[in-house]
């Protein structure tokens, strides 16, 4: 390199910038590089971890779809599809479904101290679907226990739910049929009003034109 050259690199602040990088890694070259090992180190346990939980969460979408096909099996009797999804694995993710499906099987059953028990066991999941389907079966289980507003409330607060997977129509028949039994017609007949008026298109709209019919 000419004279010119190295006096000019020499005055270039960038040239000099790099120097000093160079003389300070040279300096603390042992620190850097144990810093930098350990940052490695990190790194790989986050991936390791992260293939963990990924293997996790596809096994556990595995056990829930399974739980779902044995719940809505139309060849398995109601004993069998207890029998088949207590075989399945519980755990916290998606798979604690498998408690909610029990426990609405216990209930179709007629068991309902069973029903209450294995319901409690749920630890809530994701998919609203489920979650919805769990306030639902509270909802009937408070109901059978003669706790008509707790049981209300809580279909209430279902037909609120502007995100509910419960359809509308459906609700404001169930908590029609519900008014009719306590003797709370006028309740009865607000909520059937409102399916008809809302719904047209809906399948309980014969139903409740009946229902409606009877109480006039």
């Amino acid at each position: 390199m000419k004279r010119k050259e190295r006096e000019h690199l020499k005055e270039d602040p960038f040239a000099i910038f790099i120097e000093s990088v160079i003389e300070k890694f040279r300096e603390y070259k042992k620190e850097i590089l144990i810093v930098f090992g350990v940052i490695l180190v990190i790194a790989a346990m986050l991936i390791v971890i992260l293939l963990l939980r990924s293997g996790s969460v596809e096994k556990d979408n595995k056990t829930f779809a399974s739980a779902l096909e044995i719940k809505n099996s139309s060849t398995f009797s109601i004993d069998e599809k207890i029998e088949k999804l207590s075989a399945l694995e519980l755990k916290k993710g998606i798979s604690s479904s498998i408690s909610f499906f029990l426990a609405s099987l216990y209930y179709e059953k007629g068991d309902l101290e069973k029903a209450e028990k294995t319901l409690a066991q749920f630890k809530g999941t994701n998919v609203k679907l489920v979650e919805d389907g769990k306030k639902l079966l509270d909802a009937d289980l408070h109901l059978s226990r003669k706790e008509n507003k707790k049981g209300l409330d809580i279909l209430h607060k279902l037909l609120s739910d502007s995100k509910s997977e419960i359809s509308k129509d459906f609700l404001l028949l169930k908590i029609s049929r519900i008014h009719i039994k306590m003797g709370t017609t006028e309740s009865a007949k607000e909520n059937l009003t409102r399916l008809l008026s809302e719904y047209p298109q809906s399948i309980f709209q014969r139903e409740a034109s009946q229902l409606l019919n009877e109480l006039n």
